[in-house]
């Protein structure tokens, strides 16, 4: 793993289906029918179910910390919805380390995040901050 500025993170594709954006709404108590139910949402003026805010930070998260290893703890995660993600678009989320500094037992990266539908739309971007520590816990020493 590189930890300098200008890395880039392996990319995290993944397609948002219907069932999975269902899931999605049920453990995170949201209930708005735009994110399940597709006529309602073609009422409210939408095409099809549409990708929840909060799903596109859990992508962010996990695409640092897949990159970032074992042991990595995410300090802050914010991200802004540039335009709506629907339901079985492909989306892309890239990450790409902005700053390094020594922190402890190892390095607090910051990463700028982008997350793109195939279409090219970019649907969010945000910013992400993770501890990353010199060795995993569990690892043997030398």
């Amino acid at each position: 793993m590189e930890l300098e500025p200008g890395a880039v993170c392996p990319p995290l594709e993944f397609t948002p289906t219907r069932v999975r954006l269902f899931r999605f709404s049920a453990v995170s108590w949201n209930s708005h029918r735009i994110h399940y139910d597709q006529e309602h949402a073609r009422t409210e003026g939408f095409p099809d179910v549409v990708v929840q805010s909060t799903l596109h930070g859990e992508m962010f998260a996990r695409t640092v910390l897949r990159w970032a290893g074992p042991g990595a703890v995410l300090r802050r995660v914010e991200w802004r919805n540039r335009a709506t993600a629907y339901a079985d678009v492909p989306l892309t989320c890239t990450a790409t380390v902005s700053t390094v500094r020594e922190e402890g037992d190892g390095h607090l990266v910051e990463l700028a995040l982008t997350e793109t539908a195939a279409d090219g739309t970019v649907c969010a971007t945000g910013t992400v901050e993770v501890h990353i520590p010199d060795r995993a816990p569990g690892a043997e020493s030398e």
